[in-house]
C-alpha cells in the first residue's frame, strides 16, 4: 500500500504531540480543566467530575471517602503537571483506600508507566481492566509487556480491543504496539500486515495515523523496503514535520546513507 499523495493527506492535527491518547487517566483530563497549583506550591485538589467523585465514594473504606476524594484529586493534579513521583506516592495513598476504584488503578498505572516502571505499570492497569472491564489502557498494558520482554503477551491485550468498542486512536494504538511485538519476535512481516489493514488514507489525517505511517515506515526499513519506508516518512513529514524524526530518516532513505 502506498501512502495517500499530498493532495489526500488532509491536514494533521495542530500541535505538537502529547503521548498516546490512551495514556491519558480520566482523573488528569479532568485535571487539566481545574486549578493548577503554583510552582512549588503545595499540591491542591482539581476538580473531578461527578461521576469520578460517585465512584470513590462508593468504593473507599468506612469513614475514608472525602479524604479519598482530596487525595486521589492531588494525584491528578500532579500527573496532569507532568510531577509523576507525587501521583505515584497520592496514588498509593488512593489505593489503599479503595482497592476497586478503578479511576484509581488506572491513575496509578498510567503514572507508574510514564515513570518507566514497567512492572509496576503492569500490575495496576491489569486491575484496572479486570475491575472496569475496560479496554482503554490495553495498549498501554501491552507496551508495558513488551518493555519486560513478553510480547506474545501483549498482542494478546491487543488483539482483545474491539474497533467498535473503542475510540479510533485507541484502537490503531492497540495495532501499532501489536506490530510492534511481532517485529519483536521476528515477525516483521506480519508486523506489516497488520498495520497495512487499516484505513491508512482518512480524509483528516489525525496523530494516531501519523503514528502509525511512521512505524510502518520503520518496519518497511526494517525489511530493505527503502522506497516504501521513504514514502510513509514523507507522508508524516508533510503532515507534521515536528513531530517525529522522519523528516530526517526520509533524508537519509533518499540520500541513501
Amino acid at each position: 500500500m502506498s501512502p495517500p499523495r499530498d493532495h489526500e493527506r488532509g491536514r494533521a492535527r495542530s500541535g505538537r504531540p502529547a503521548q498516546r491518547r490512551s495514556s491519558e487517566p480520566r482523573g488528569a483530563r479532568e485535571a487539566r480543566a481545574g486549578r493548577r497549583p503554583d510552582k512549588g506550591a503545595e499540591q491542591t485538589p482539581v476538580h473531578l467530575t461527578d461521576e469520578i467523585v460517585r465512584e470513590l465514594r462508593a468504593t473507599a473504606r468506612p469513614g475514608k471517602g472525602e479524604i479519598l476524594v482530596k487525595v486521589f484529586g492531588e494525584s491528578a493534579g500532579a500527573f496532569a503537571e507532568g510531577d509523576y513521583g507525587t501521583a505515584i506516592r497520592l496514588g498509593e495513598q488512593s489505593k489503599h483506600m479503595a482497592l476497586r476504584a478503578a479511576s484509581v488503578r488506572e491513575l496509578l498505572g498510567l503514572a507508574y508507566y510514564r515513570a518507566g516502571r514497567w512492572q509496576e505499570a503492569a500490575r495496576e492497569l491489569s486491575a484496572f481492566r479486570r475491575i472496569s472491564g475496560s479496554t482503554e489502557q490495553n495498549p498501554v498494558l501491552a507496551d508495558c509487556y513488551r518493555a519486560l520482554g513478553k510480547p506474545d503477551r501483549a498482542v494478546e491485550l491487543c488483539d482483545e480491543i474491539d474497533s467498535k468498542a473503542v475510540e479510533p486512536a485507541v484502537y490503531y494504538e492497540g495495532q501499532i504496539v501489536a506490530a510492534g511485538a511481532l517485529a519483536d519476535s521476528g515477525s516483521v512481516d506480519e508486523g506489516i500486515a497488520r498495520l497495512e489493514a487499516l484505513n491508512l488514507r482518512p480524509d483528516v489525517a489525525e496523530q494516531h495515523h501519523l503514528r502509525t505511517w511512521y512505524v510502518l515506515g520503520d518496519l518497511l526499513e526494517r525489511r530493505g523496503r527503502f522506497t516504501q519506508a521513504r514514502e510513509w516518512f514523507e507522508a508524516v513529514a508533510s503532515a507534521d514535520p515536528e513531530l517525529t524524526d522522519a523528516p530526517e530518516r526520509a533524508e537519509r532513505l533518499r540520500s541513501g546513507s
